[in-house]
């Protein structure tokens, strides 16, 4: 916008300035008495200056207007429109009776490679192909080609690095960088009817995104060159950022994998350390030790379970924990409820989308939480139900383990215990920074409020 202001006012200081010459010869002409006519000349001359300026003032704004309106489809360019196709398409609607060639630069095989070709016909198509032996958006040259032409002539500029829109003044000899024979080149502008023809580089900050060539009917002059090289230098930048773009992409996408992995990793390591506390019990005699091994080989369970859907969620920093709930309970029931008819298991969740960080401490805490039910709310085959509830309440998450049986003991303290699972489930309340209640009004109903973390 600063630069549209400072041309017109250009333009603008350029006209005043000759307004006021042609204004104080014409008083001159007055007073030295000059005729009708001679005076007349002299207006006309004014009205010149004034309809030039005029049209000066039009065009800067409209150049403008082209360079914002391509600026802000650039930014807005869906990722499945390819960016050379746009360029070309953008020059072609532009440059009328025109061939608009368009490559990028390939890093890996330090070529110029064809990527978009607008205005061809079929004839051209025929003679790339008999000339070429490949289509024209299969045409490949190594850069290298284009440093050896330009040092063969050397009162010539390396048009593809300078990033200026130059004149190719030997034709499409030139364009191919003298790898074609000048009989064939100058074969091919006469069948096509070629005139002048216009290339440059995809340059910035001193480094080659590609190149584009523009190609002319024979007598057809190239308008508004400096609206042309103002959008090559505008698409060189977008062509810049969206590399950019794709490369953090990449990266992105690569450090993702890479997180899977190790998620698959951890949970194969914890399924083969419950593996192992499963077969160890198999050979302990001793009924409490051995629920000892099955208690921590429910919590290596649980854990698991947690990373094996983070390597199979597209979101690996957030997972539903509502369908985790329903898993882990299932497990849980299936593995410490000896005859499911005596214990009803109840379960209302909403899918609740927690942080990774938030979720392996809670998974653990409904392992304990559940768990003690299981094993202790209906001794003596007593019948009964489990409830498990994950709901939002306002700002907050509440996870709630209920049950109706015998109840939790009065005379114990919940958050004061030996108890190795219910210092684990305080422990871990404090690492997310929770409030844990205990219900003992109808049966045990434990209560975990946290808030969800950002």
């Amino acid at each position: 916008m600063f630069r549209l202001y400072s041309e017109i006012f250009s333009i603008e200081l350029e006209y005043i300035f000759k307004l006021v010459l042609y204004s104080l010869k014409v008083l001159k002409m007055l007073d030295e008495g000059k005729s009708r006519e001679e005076l007349m000349d002299e207006l006309n001359e004014l009205k010149a200056i004034l309809e030039s300026n005029q049209e000066s003032t039009k065009k800067i704004i409209e150049n403008e207007r082209i360079l914002s309106k391509t600026a802000l489809e650039l930014v807005d360019l869906p990722p499945s429109v390819d960016i050379y196709d746009f360029i070309a398409k953008k020059l072609g609607d532009l440059i009328e009776n025109s061939l608009i060639a368009v490559s990028m630069y390939d890093e890996p095989s330090d070529s110029i490679l064809v990527r978009s070709v607008i205005g061809e016909n079929q004839r051209l198509i025929e003679l790339s192909q008999k000339i070429m032996g490949v289509g024209l958006t299969d045409i490949k040259l190594p850069l290298g080609s284009f440093y050896e032409f330009y040092d063969d002539k050397e009162h010539q500029k390396n048009t593809i690095l300078s990033g200026k829109l130059l004149k190719m003044e030997d034709g499409l000899y030139q364009v191919f960088a003298g790898r074609l024979p000048q009989k064939i080149t100058r074969m091919v502008e006469l069948t096509m009817n070629m005139g002048d023809m216009y290339g440059t580089g995809f340059e910035s900050k001193g480094k080659l995104y590609g190149t584009v060539y523009i190609f002319l009917k024979k007598g057809k002059k190239l308008n508004n060159k400096e609206l042309v090289q103002s959008l090559i230098s505008l698409f060189a930048v977008a062509i810049q950022r969206k590399q950019a773009e794709n490369e953090i992409k990449k990266a992105l996408k690569e450090k993702e994998l890479l997180l899977k992995e190790i998620h698959h990793r951890v949970k194969n390591n914890l399924m083969i350390i419950s593996s192992l506390l499963n077969l160890q019990s198999a050979h302990i005699k001793d009924e409490g030790v051995r629920n000892v091994f099955r208690e921590s080989q429910n919590r290596a369970k649980s854990m698991a379970m947690i990373h094996e859907r983070l390597y199979r969620s597209t979101d690996l920093k957030n997972i539903d924990f509502g369908e985790y709930i329903r898993s882990l309970t299932t497990d849980l029931y299936r593995t410490l409820v000896a005859d499911p008819g005596h214990i009803r298991l109840d379960v209302d969740v909403e899918d609740v989308k927690i942080d990774i960080n938030t979720v392996v401490p809670l998974g653990l805490i409904l392992n304990e939480l559940v768990t003690n039910s299981m094993k202790h709310a209906f001794p003596d085959d007593e019948t009964g139900y489990i409830k498990v509830d994950l709901h939002r309440k306002n700002e907050k998450i509440v996870l709630k383990v209920s049950d109706n049986g015998i109840g939790f003991p009065e005379d114990l303290d919940h958050k004061k215990t030996s108890s190795l699972g219910l210092q684990l489930v305080n422990n871990l309340t404090g690492q997310i920074d929770g409030e844990l209640e205990l219900d003992r009004s109808q049966g045990t109903s434990f209560a975990l409020i946290f808030e969800e973390k950002e």
